[in-house]
């Protein structure tokens, strides 16, 4: 379809004139997102310094207990004596500490009358010491004895000292870290003494010293403290700034029924979406590009106070850098914000789907936060996390300028197809006008629920997320039941309720052809051999720590669970429950509707984002997409129950009996690639393809199919 752009002009026009006009628009979506970002360094700065100011004028109210508390008190009379006699300016605790008698004082800790009691007593013979004490951090101090000891008698218990505070309380916690080095240094102090007494040649420190030396400059050390953190503060600026925009020019002029009004003009429907992407584009952009200015005016010109030297690592050839590598954001940014103003039938439903994207679209952008993850690796095809790392790289002075190039190629491509697909997608006329949404609506049935199966989804993501939060350190059989049955079982039996879904058609409760389970028994090794070294591979460019590995095993597989039992919870339930959820109701919400393989992809990736664990994401993805591939091609779910079971049976016993699967050559591996394949070939020979399964090319968008041509 071909655009006039004198129309295409005279369209975005009006509408950067509408947003103009708008004061509630221009505010929320413009002049807040610009302020915020110095308001923050402003906010940051005063607070930390008076905090700071606060802390440092803060006068230490302890009280003393327990059978050795003169012991403490002659301890802290040294500790005075000290302090006083250091030269200003080098005390370890410079700061006031007095002590106050309570009756009872753990009611006066909580309510704030001291701020630390020190509890001094003996430390019994083969216990921990001070620092072990379960109560919390403790200091241990004590004037070591060296009066000779009778061996017949009992050597005496030591003395010991633990400082109780109140952790949720911020004097409290300065006070106990204050007075704990003030005693370190005390005791410190006094052992070098002692042994220079008894004819040490050198203090202790003057002998096999070290000393750390930091070549980074501190340009750098506060362009990765910035890094971290700039490309999340972007995104989230341009998701809400840009919904604002996005929300009102497509479902708030749907529900006002202004959008039918402008179709009636000379304007075709790929135009108005078009200048409307166009608007939320800019509003994006501009958001981009007042922040890279807020860095150069604020920060490089020093005209905000802003901690560390963060001003070196800002400067003008540095912000030109970051404003190109962040355009593929802000155009990706808007085209699904657009989507899902565009599905969106009223301001309020848009605004339902707004939150969902808005946590998805942050996931991306804290990829710098990921400790020892680099550029250099597979996160530099992940669009959106390559340019957070990029800006990270850019900001600390490091210039990889050919990964740097793949990040950007790669956000772009990726915003470039949503975009493409979005236009097409929204410039059906059935889109844009609330008529057959209404009819859909009004029917319900499947599809209403495929319209809605995503958002199903994301529900049943954060409610497993809460709900596994919760249960973290519960019995792993609790843990299985609640996430299975009450979690996944539930959540699809409310689905088929809701939408009235025939539970045949939806599950795909068919029995495939005799020759498939023979396929299916091939490709389970096979699948486990790929599934592995895919992650192999993987391991290569995002590394895992083995104790992560070691801990995870430990947790899936505990020694204290009946044999019998874990083979029930790890291979029958998943099969069953996993099952429905994702290669039936997911599967059928998402068939007719993408091509195949895009279907057994989108299946997969969720089904490996529903694992959480991103090490485990690799070979269970892969799973998910072998299972729905089977489903596609035998119509039925009972093949992927089974693989799913055996598959589950065979990675309980590997670990129970030690069996090296993770441990074999690249022959092993490649060897089950070459059986996972022959399976397929063999479930290709008796398939049965899963109804509806080419009904995508039929029920497009006629614009997409025009984009296609």
């Amino acid at each position: 379809m071909r655009l006039n752009w004198s129309t295409l002009a005279t369209l975005y026009r009006t509408e950067l004139r509408m947003v103009l006009r708008d004061r509630r628009l221009l505010l929320t979506s413009v002049v807040l997102p610009i302020l915020v970002m110095p308001l923050m360094f402003l906010g940051s700065n005063w607070s930390l310094k008076k905090r700071e100011a606060k802390l440092q004028s803060l006068a230490c109210r302890y009280a003393v207990q327990g059978p050795e508390a003169e012991w403490v008190r002659d301890l802290m009379s040294r500790t005075r004596e000290r302090l006083a006699a250091e030269p200003k300016g080098t005390n370890t605790a410079p700061f006031e500490f007095e002590e106050v008698a309570c009756t009872n004082a753990l009611a006066a800790l909580e309510q704030g009358e001291i701020h630390v009691i020190l509890e001094g007593g003996k430390t019994p013979a083969g216990a921990a010491g001070p620092a072990g004490e379960p109560a919390g951090p403790a200091a241990a101090s004590r004037k070591p004895e060296l009066r000779p000891r009778s061996n017949s008698a009992p050597a005496p218990l030591p003395r010991s000292l633990r400082l109780v505070f109140m952790g949720n309380h911020d004097e409290s916690v300065t006070c106990a870290h204050r007075l704990q080095e003030a005693l370190e240094a005390t005791r410190r102090a006094e052992r070098v003494a002692l042994l220079l007494e008894r004819g040490l040649p050198a203090p202790p420190d003057k002998i096999a010293a070290f000393s750390l030396v930091d070549v980074a400059t501190p340009g750098q050390v506060a362009g990765v403290n910035l890094g971290r953190v700039l490309t999340l503060l972007l995104v989230l600026f341009m998701l809400t700034g840009g919904a604002v925009v996005a929300l009102d020019s497509l479902a708030g002029e749907k529900e006002r029924g202004t959008l039918e009004t402008l179709l009636t003009t000379g304007a075709t429907r790929l135009e108005i979406v078009v200048a409307k992407h166009l608007l939320i584009i800019t509003v994006a952009l501009g958001i981009t590009l007042a922040q890279v200015a807020n860095l150069l005016v604020y920060v490089g010109l020093k005209l905000v106070p802003v901690p560390g030297s963060l001003a070196a690592a800002v400067t003008p050839a540095t912000g030109a850098l970051l404003l190109v590598l962040l355009l593929p954001v802000a155009a990706l940014a808007s085209g699904i914000l657009l989507l899902a103003s565009g599905r969106a039938r009223t301001y309020k439903e848009a605004q339902f789907y707004f939150f969902p994207l808005f946590l998805l679209g942050l996931v991306p952008a804290v990829a710098p936060l990921l400790p020892g993850l680099p550029l250099r690796s597979a996160v530099a095809i992940v669009p959106v996390a390559n340019i957070a790392m990029g800006v990270r790289e850019v900001l600390i002075g490091s210039f990889d300028w050919p990964m740097l190039a793949l990040a950007w190629v790669t956000t772009a491509a990726a915003a470039a197809w949503t975009t493409r697909g979005v236009l097409g997608y929204l410039s059906a006329e059935r889109l844009i006008t609330s008529s057959e949404r209404d009819e859909i609506e009004f029917l319900g049935g499947l599809p209403l629920f495929r319209r809605r199966v995503w958002a199903w989804f994301a529900v049943l993501w954060a409610v497993l997320l809460v709900v596994s939060s919760y249960l973290e350190k519960a019995d792993l059989r609790l843990q299985l039941l609640v996430n299975l049955v009450g979690v996944f079982f539930l959540g699809s039996l409310l689905m088929l309720r809701t939408y009235r879904l025939d539970p045949r058609q939806a599950l795909a409760l068919r029995q495939p052809r005799p020759a498939v389970w023979l396929g299916v028994l091939f490709a389970v090794p096979g699948g486990m051999l790929a599934a592995i070294g895919a992650f192999h591979l993987l391991n290569f460019v995002i590394p895992v720590p083995p104790q992560v590995l070691e801990g995870f095993q430990q947790n899936v597989l505990p020694q204290d669970i009946p044999f019998v039992q874990l083979l029930f919870f790890l291979s029958v339930l998943p099969a069953f429950f996993e099952e429905i959820a994702f290669r039936g109701l997911l599967l059928h919400g998402l068939v007719g509707r993408f091509r195949p393989v895009t279907v057994a992809v989108l299946v997969g990736v969720v089904f490996g984002l529903f694992h959480l664990a991103l090490f485990r994401f690799a070979p269970t993805a892969c799973l998910g997409v072998m299972l729905a591939a089977v489903t596609l091609l035998t119509g039925s779910i009972y093949p992927a129950m089974l693989w799913h079971f055996l598959s589950n049976l065979g990675g309980v016993l590997a670990a129970r009996f030690d069996i090296p699967l993770a441990h074999l050559d690249a022959g092993g591996y490649l060897a089950g690639a070459g059986i996972l394949c022959a399976a397929f070939w063999i479930l290709w020979r008796n398939r049965t393809p899963y109804p509806g399964l080419n009904a995508w090319r039929d029920t497009r968008p006629r614009a997409s199919q025009a984009c296609d041509e």
